[in-house]
């Protein structure tokens, strides 16, 4: 019998040629490139992002007579666009990638480029009533409201297209893409500076920044649109909708995915409904948790780098040994010794992991236990950064996890590690509000641990049946349902 396996949902899978080329050297610079590498790849788009953010607001303070509630307005309005078009992305993401891999795995290229531009005209329309329902609610002015949903539709878009391009292998046009938007929002913004000197009052800063920020995306968006153009050759419009079919195949990856994606960002909504202040009559936040927060997200970067180098060398040789004796008719004796083989690297990377992120998180820890309060007057946002830094290493495992069991195809374990973090982070957060402000990063951390804990038992238990789940496993799908019918119907409209 012939077993798919749903390798494609790691989307940094493929770079592993790459780096197997540089392990194979065996000096000391072949190694720190690999690992420049990973970074590159992996985080090198956000890095380059919040560089261009930082980039804006220091640019802007030599500017006289710009006040905070400019820059407030600014970096607020952008988190938000990042954080709902994100969750918003989030239902669609794992099942349009399982679309896409099992597409690839049929030689089938030519549906590839059909669902993306299906994709991104359900995520426009999406995007744009949650854009209408903000806009109607909120008293700014309505010239802002409309660049915050430029950002937010470009925002979707270049989400679905990292997507793609992702899965296609292509990361260095995705870094040139992101880099090339980041130098040119700077620029802009120091022209516009510089042809039209800035006059005090109003919110003008933060139409500058913000319509400066958007003209850097807008290049990005760009050059993402070139890329897929390259990428894809085969750009048919046939059936742009076939991929809704999927959700009724693979409900759980729905889940799964909205499920992780609004848990990154649940406790912030619990703590800005209980103790967080309003911006303008408009945004909600709470500046000393959403820092904190944001700050500990970083501290897990060695994670997403060392995850990518381990999976990507010794796990994936073994990984791809133990299938091909099961897809090809390997013996049992075969198959049973490269399950073996493929467990014992399993952990030993897995221990590699969380000895090399735990020793960087607490590091952090101690130092913002010991050093950072002689030089940081803020203890409220010290005291929430060092309880979120334990739970980003919780979150930064539990993804691992997720990832590895969508990498042997076990849908239910990974949308039960999902749930388990969002119910758990909303659970606890909700729990713990009476405590006050002592205890916020106490629920993101609880949530994050418990999924934590159940990820690691569900992998092990998992994958030391691998060879039973691989045979056992039914692949037949309902060729009928909700989304079907969708599908079927939108296609219709299409084509008319």
């Amino acid at each position: 019998m012939k077993v798919y396996i749903f390798k494609e949902v790691v989307q940094v899978a493929g770079i592993g040629f790459q780096l197997q080329k540089l392990f194979k050297e065996d000096y000391y610079s072949s190694r720190m490139r690999a690992y420049l590498y990973s970074l590159f790849v992996t985080a090198g788009p956000w890095l380059i992002v919040i560089a261009t953010l930082l980039g804006l607001q220091v640019l802007l303070q030599a500017v006289p007579g710009v006040n905070g509630e400019n820059k407030q307005l600014f970096m607020i309005s952008v988190s938000y666009c990042f954080m709902f078009s994100q969750v918003l992305f989030g239902f669609q993401q794992l099942v349009v990638t399982r679309y896409t891999a099992d597409c690839l795995y049929e030689k089938k290229e030519e549906k590839i480029f059909p669902s993306f531009l299906g994709v991104s005209g359900v995520t426009a329309a999406a995007a744009f009533l949650l854009w209408l329902v903000f806009a109607i609610g909120s008293p700014l002015l309505w010239s802002y409201k409309l660049l915050m949903l430029v950002l937010f539709l470009l925002l979707n878009l270049i989400w679905i297209m990292l997507l793609y391009l992702s899965g296609a292998k292509n990361y260095q046009a995705i870094a040139i893409a992101f880099l090339a938007g980041g130098i040119l929002a700077i620029a802009s913004l120091f022209t516009v500076l510089s042809l039209f000197p800035y006059k005090e009052g109003g919110f003008t800063p933060a139409f500058m920044m913000m319509g400066c920020f958007i003209a850097g995306i807008a290049v990005t968006f760009l050059l993402l649109v070139y890329s897929m153009l390259i990428t894809f050759p085969k750009r048919p419009a046939a059936a742009p909708f076939d991929y809704l079919c999927y959700f009724d195949k693979y409900p759980l990856l729905a889940w799964t995915g909205i499920f992780y994606n609004a848990g990154l960002w649940v406790s912030n909504w619990i703590i800005w409904a209980d103790g967080g202040e309003w911006l303008l009559g408009t945004f909600r936040y709470h500046p000393a948790y959403d820092t904190a927060l944001f700050y500990a997200y970083l501290t897990i970067l060695p994670t997403y780098v060392i995850f990518v180098v381990s999976i990507e060398t010794r796990f994936y040789e073994r990984y791809r040994t133990f299938f091909s004796f099961i897809n090809d008719g390997g013996t049992l004796s075969q198959i049973r010794k490269s399950k073996k083989t493929m467990l014992i690297v399993l952990k030993q990377e897995l221990e590699k992991l969380v000895r090399s992120q735990g020793i960087v998180s607490l590091a952090i820890l101690l130092f913002a236990l010991l050093i950072a309060p002689l030089y940081v007057a803020n203890d409220q946002v010290l005291g929430m950064f060092r309880l979120t830094v334990i739970g980003a290493f919780c979150n930064g495992m539990a993804m691992v996890m997720m990832l590895l069991l969508l990498y042997f195809d076990d849908r239910k374990g990974a949308c039960v590690t999902s749930g388990l973090f969002f119910f758990g982070i909303a659970s606890a957060s909700l729990l713990l509000l009476p405590a006050g402000e002592a205890d916020y990063g106490v629920g993101f951390t609880a949530g994050s641990l418990i999924s934590f804990l159940y990820a690691v038992s569900r992998l092990f238990s998992y994958v030391s049946k691998a060879d039973y789940y691989a045979f056992s496993k039914s692949h037949r799908s309902p060729d009928t349902g909700t989304f079907h019918r969708l599908s079927r119907r939108l296609n219709k409209i299409i084509s008319h």
